[in-house]
């Protein structure tokens, strides 16, 4: 394990096993989203794409729930998005014919 993060080398370089290394090491070194996605982010190099990444595999193990609540405040069109995340819940959850 790569403790030191940036000066051990991980940079997410827009290659994408280094974005990967970066967001895995972000992930697996800190203890909450907020934590490894200021990590993520703290890199510099790529990221944008070590962030993406972070926060798709983060956000799975979190959830909505552990989202900084004054983050999620900010987010442009938020009630749309909620509302769409809502529709796409219920969609998937109704049984669906092969036509």
């Amino acid at each position: 394990k790569k403790e030191k993060g940036y000066d051990a080398g991980i940079r997410g370089k827009g290659y994408v096993v280094n974005s990967l290394e970066a967001a895995l090491w972000a992930f697996w070194s800190t203890h909450s989203f907020a934590e490894g996605a200021l990590a993520a982010v703290n890199l510099g190099d790529d990221t944008d794409t070590t962030a993406a990444i972070y926060g798709q595999l983060a956000g799975a193990y979190y959830g909505f729930r552990k989202l900084p609540p004054e983050w999620v405040d900010c987010v442009y069109s938020k009630r749309f998005i909620d509302c769409l995340c809502k529709w796409i819940a219920y969609e998937g959850s109704q049984p669906h014919s092969n036509n």
